[in-house]
């Protein structure tokens, strides 16, 4: 896709994240989730992994984690791309294509999570998402359940 193209592409999706997608364009979401990956503790490498993003939207943490070496990362979300919210899967779309990303992508609730449906990943990001929850509790033994290694939990207090 030229870069005009994408230019107009972008401009019509309402964006979360504020994503690079090179050639001087970066999405105009309103969260500045590069600013997050130092206090996240986001692991400067993701060599080998498999990384599960719950709650994507558009993806940022799920390209980062892509572009941090993960083998294997799978974005999911309901309530943004579901139409939920005030967002859709038309950003992480379009990141995935001017990217060239390989990350996967399902429309799972993070209640309907197990290992049966999605498998088990050495990382799982669960960021922004649990306070949104109506049963927290009940959320993190879904997320826990197909994380081996590292769960990385943000939320707001």
């Amino acid at each position: 896709m030229d870069t005009e193209t994408l230019r107009k592409e972008v401009a019509r999706i309402r964006w979360h994240h504020q994503i690079d997608l090179g050639h001087c364009i970066v999405t105009p979401g309103y969260d500045n989730s590069r600013r997050k990956l130092d206090r996240l503790h986001f692991p400067a490498s993701f060599a080998g992994k498999s990384v599960l993003d719950v709650g994507a939207w558009d993806g940022f943490f799920s390209f980062e984690a892509e572009r941090r070496g993960a083998k294997r990362v799978l974005a999911t979300d309901s309530f943004s791309w579901g139409g939920g919210g005030w967002g859709t899967q038309d950003g992480f779309q379009l990141a995935r294509r001017a990217l060239g990303s390989k990350v996967e992508d399902r429309f799972i609730d993070v209640l309907d999570l197990a290992p049966e449906k999605v498998g088990v990943f050495e990382v799982v990001l669960f960021l922004g998402v649990l306070y949104h929850m109506r049963h927290p509790l009940l959320a993190l033994e879904r997320v826990a359940s197909v994380t081996r290694e590292l769960l990385i939990v943000e939320t707001a207090v």
